[in-house]
């Protein structure tokens, strides 16, 4: 029998006694540790890109244990929506944050991994970037989800948590490493102290990554996707009157080579806080009992279309790094299954640790694929959502932008609920920078009928209400 059977069929009678849903009684279910950068592109580490302009060989170890999926993507390219959807397993549009706003949702409607795997017998710890819409500080383990919860800078983190790891090596654990970097670059882009690490002084535009080859916006661009960018060229902050954001058109291809050097050294000190983590697990010797998934809640522009920070629908925004490893367990390899980290996590998690998903869970657990199964799991598609509240439009009120967003194994299409052109659809396989948007080209209105029935099916299987 083999070793993962046994631990699937062996008994765990106290456990089972308290938890009736468990999938199945086990003597020793596996730990679990989900490691989350914050605003990390998919391809932004060294095991994708290559060792030219990054260094990640903490988190490449992961791939070189474990499964890489390359066709994963956010629920939502923003911190909080898509934070609230990885935790609860639920579109943005279910729990009610499409923006940055972390008020109490109804844990009894949305619990969080936490409170699920706690009622699972297992002992949980989160460290580090929260974001969420649930109590953290000065509250209890029921009300968090958590039984230990520490809050602080990314270098500040590891050691609580190796902590956590040490004295709970003996029962089985789930513990959330959660980084800020390479968030900072929201920070270098205003011109802002960087609080997360320091990254040294950026050398000089030659010695820097290249501008990406999609520097220019798309030909054929969505009006709506326009009207956001000029609001983003006038959005300043109310009191300061400091620039928002980075500033887009305005910076040269010297400023965009600069801004990608800083995102990868932030990146590689994220991955040196991976290291210790890791390090820890294989001198305590349980990597081969330890699931380790590593994702990021969303990318970053890092220049593509001349965009920087998050929210749209472009890959280097909502396409995401998503790693599932289990030593001695998990296949060796890359998949292009269409992922939702925001709807999946939730899923894979419960299905390793012998927990039901709660109900109303939409995703699916890769655990069968990420250990090689030759199952296929059917998805034609997976979803995004995202909507535009820091920007003014030109009269000085808010722009109030809402989008959508279906990736579908070789297209993606866009529509948002303003314009005269709302829509964008982007042949992935030959365009993969979306260079172009194809509406409105005869020889794609097959392709363009189908996603739109696609959209149409989505909503209704969600229970979306978005409006064009």
């Amino acid at each position: 029998m083999k070793r993962r059977d046994f631990l699937r069929t062996i008994g765990f009678a106290t456990a089972a006694a308290f938890v009736p849903h468990l999938q199945a009684a086990r003597r020793r279910r596996p730990n679990i540790l989900l490691i989350m950068t914050d605003q990390q592109f998919a391809d932004a580490l060294s095991c994708t890109m290559g060792h030219e302009y990054i260094e990640t060989p903490n988190i490449d170890s992961l791939a070189a244990s474990g499964m890489l999926f390359t066709k994963a993507y956010c629920a939502n390219p923003l911190c909080v929506p898509n934070r609230s959807s990885i935790f609860t397993g639920r579109y943005p549009h279910e729990h009610g944050k499409q923006i940055n706003s972390t008020r109490a949702i109804d844990a009894k409607e949305f619990p969080n991994i936490g409170m699920v795997l706690r009622k699972a017998g297992y002992t949980t710890g989160y460290f580090g970037k929260w974001h969420l819409p649930f109590p953290f500080k000065k509250t209890t383990a029921e009300a968090s989800g958590y039984d230990e919860r520490f809050d602080a800078l990314d270098y500040e983190i590891a050691a609580p948590t190796i902590e956590f790891i040490k004295k709970n090596k003996s029962k089985p654990f789930f513990v959330v490493f959660s980084l800020m970097n390479p968030h900072n670059i929201c920070q270098y882009g205003r011109s802002q102290p960087l609080p997360d690490g320091d990254i040294g002084d950026v050398p000089p535009a030659r010695k820097c990554p290249p501008v990406p080859a999609n520097l220019k916006k798309a030909k054929n661009q969505s009006d709506a996707l326009e009207a956001v960018w000029q609001a983003r060229l006038r959005a300043k902050n109310r009191n300061t009157d400091q620039r928002k954001f980075a500033p887009l058109e305005l910076w040269g291809a010297d400023d965009w080579r600069k801004y990608r050097w800083a995102y990868y050294r932030m990146i590689e000190l994220a991955d040196k806080e991976v290291g210790k983590i890791l390090s820890t697990l294989r001198k305590a010797g349980l990597e081969e009992n330890t699931v380790v998934i590593f994702t990021s809640d969303h990318g970053d522009g890092i220049g593509a279309h001349r965009w920087a920070q998050k929210n749209m629908f472009y890959d280097e925004c909502s396409r995401i790094p998503f790693i599932i490893s289990q030593r001695g367990t998990t296949k060796v390899g890359t998949s292009d299954y269409l992922v939702n980290n925001g709807l999946d996590i939730m899923p894979t998690i419960c299905d390793y640790a012998g927990a039901r998903a709660p109900s109303k869970c939409k995703g699916v657990s890769l655990r069968d694929i990420a250990e090689g199964s030759k199952r296929k799991k059917k998805r034609k598609y997976v979803a995004c959502s995202t909507r535009f509240v820091q920007d003014l439009r030109a009269d000085g009120k808010p722009i109030d932008l809402e989008g959508r967003m279906i990736r579908t194994k070789d297209f993606k299409y866009y529509i948002f609920n303003q314009g005269k052109q709302p829509e964008m659809l982007i042949d992935m396989n030959n365009d993969p920078g979306e260079m172009e948007n194809l509406v409105g080209n005869p020889d794609y209105e097959k392709v363009l009928s189908e996603h739109r029935n696609l959209f149409a099916k989505y909503k209704k299987e969600s229970g979306d209400t978005f409006l064009r």
